[in-house]
Formats: C-alpha cells, sequence, structure tokens
C-alpha cells in the first residue's frame, strides 16, 4: 500500500502561522517573535522562516530590515478594495474553470458540497469550519481554471479578505446560506457553462457583499449606541 508522501515541515509551518493571522490570533502590526511563534505552533526555526517569506509574498507579514517580521495592518478601505478586486477576478476564474475542469475535478467539487451539506444539516456553525469549506471551493475552481498566476493571487486575496472580515467584526456568511450557489457553480462547471458558472460566483460574492455591508452599517449602529452611554 503506497503511503503519501510526507508534507515538509515548511509546509506545515506556513499553514499553521497563515491561519492564525487570518483569524486575527495576532494583532495587526506585531512584531513576529520567533521562539514565542515556535512553542505556540509547535515548529522549528527554519521552516517558521521559509514560512515567513512566503507570507510576506501574500502581504500577510511584512519584512521590516533590522528589525524582522511584523503582521501587517489592515483597513476598512482594504476591506471594500479587495472585495472589489475579488469580485472580478473570482467571476474569470470561474470562467476559465468552466471551460477547463476535468471529471476529477468535477467530483471533487461533489465531495465539497457533500460535506458542507453535513455541515449545514448539523447545524455546524464554527467559523473555522465554514471558511475551511469555502476557501476550498474556491481553490479548487482556481487550480481548475488553470492558470497558476490568478490562483496564486486568488490564495493571496481570500487570505486577506478573510483576515480583514475577522478583524472588522464582520459576521461571517455560514455554508448553510451557500449550498444553492456551490451546486449552481458545481453544476455550470459539469456542463462547461462559462455565463453560468460566472453568474453562480458572482452570486456568491454578491450575498457576502450584502452580509458585508449590512454588518459593517449594524457595527456602526452599535459603536454609535455605545457612544451615547
Amino acid at each position: 500500500m503506497n503511503r503519501p508522501p510526507a508534507r515538509r515541515m515548511s509546509d506545515v509551518a506556513y499553514e499553521k502561522l497563515r491561519r492564525a493571522i487570518i483569524r486575527a490570533e495576532f494583532e495587526p502590526g506585531a512584531p513576529i517573535e520567533e521562539k514565542i511563534v515556535m512553542e505556540r505552533l509547535e515548529i522549528g526555526r527554519t521552516p517558521l522562516r521559509e514560512a515567513l517569506q512566503r507570507l510576506s509574498q501574500e502581504d500577510l507579514v511584512r519584512n521590516v530590515p533590522q528589525r524582522g517580521y511584523f503582521v501587517s495592518t489592515t483597513s476598512a478601505a482594504d476591506l471594500f478594495q479587495l472585495i472589489e478586486f475579488r469580485l472580478h477576478a473570482e467571476a474569470l476564474s470561474a470562467r476559465l474553470a468552466a471551460a477547463r475542469a476535468n471529471a476529477g475535478h468535477v467530483a471533487e467539487f461533489g465531495r465539497i458540497i457533500e460535506e458542507a451539506e453535513a455541515g449545514a444539516a448539523a447545524d455546524n456553525q464554527d467559523i473555522a469550519w465554514n471558511i475551511e469549506i469555502d476557501e476550498r471551493m474556491h481553490r479548487l475552481v482556481a487550480n481548475a481554471g488553470g492558470n497558476n498566476y490568478l490562483a496564486q493571487a486568488l490564495n493571496r486575496l481570500y487570505a486577506l479578505s478573510v483576515r480583514s472580515l475577522y478583524l472588522s467584526h464582520v459576521p461571517i456568511t455560514l455554508i448553510r446560506d451557500e449550498l444553492a450557489t456551490m451546486r449552481a457553480l458545481r453544476d455550470a462547471l459539469a456542463a462547461r457553462d462559462a455565463d453560468a458558472a460566472e453568474a453562480a460566483m458572482r452570486r456568491h460574492l454578491d450575498f457576502n457583499v450584502v452580509n458585508l455591508v449590512s454588518g459593517g452599517r449594524s457595527a456602526a449602529r452599535g459603536d454609535a449606541q455605545d457612544s451615547g452611554r
């Protein structure tokens, strides 16, 4: 029986640190203290430094000469600009995927949907799980599109936008509300229908934008009420 190849420790370090930064477990602008991060994430110094180099290319951390690495800062304006850019980049990704996806991609999409349906039926509201399902879907579509440059850009944009949502305390859409667009997107890829794929992806992201704006307004009202007490 063939065993899957062992994962590189630098990949493990990258995924652990990326996840922690996306979930706002590190404050914006905070220094990356190597010893503390190594102990917290149970990773070695060399894998950590390799991971930091990758994360700096994704703008999640920044390297300050003679001072080290720091968690990147963000703002509300950054979030809206990211969403604006993603709307167009993800639409292109969906169109390419409809033209280039193979049976393996469609089958994997089906497995993601099955997992999403099971979680929704169980009322899984764990934010980390919901984001993981959503990110897997977006990564699958990007990979199916066959454009490595676009896939890398979307991976970076996804991480930055989700991190901004965490920091903004805006409610994140649950997968149970995304199942219809996920199924529509899967069906469009299977039918090689680029127009339907783009439409499904735009509905998926437009729904998140509506929630984002509504959430932002609610948060603003809450701040105003708090300041008036």
